[in-house]
């Protein structure tokens, strides 16, 4: 799915924002956590974004969101 709807570029910066994300987190080799952020990243790549600055945010948003989703009210 992914190979065919980005170019080899977008997909490195994609793996990159993931990894940058996720590391030195506690949750960070989570896998709905990383699935997670994954998929903002995925999302954020659909709409144009490709750069590494806009993926990296759009997973930081997705973790903040996992986060709060965690914690209770």
């Amino acid at each position: 799915m992914i190979s065919e709807h980005f170019d080899t570029r977008t997909r490195i910066n994609m793996k990159l924002a993931l990894d940058r994300v996720c590391r030195n987190r506690p949750v960070g080799e989570d896998h709905c956590f990383r699935r997670s952020v994954a998929e903002n990243i995925i999302r954020c790549a659909l709409t144009g974004r490709t750069g590494i600055g806009q993926l990296v945010d759009a997973g930081e948003r997705a973790m903040i969101r996992t986060r709060s989703e965690r914690e209770p009210a």
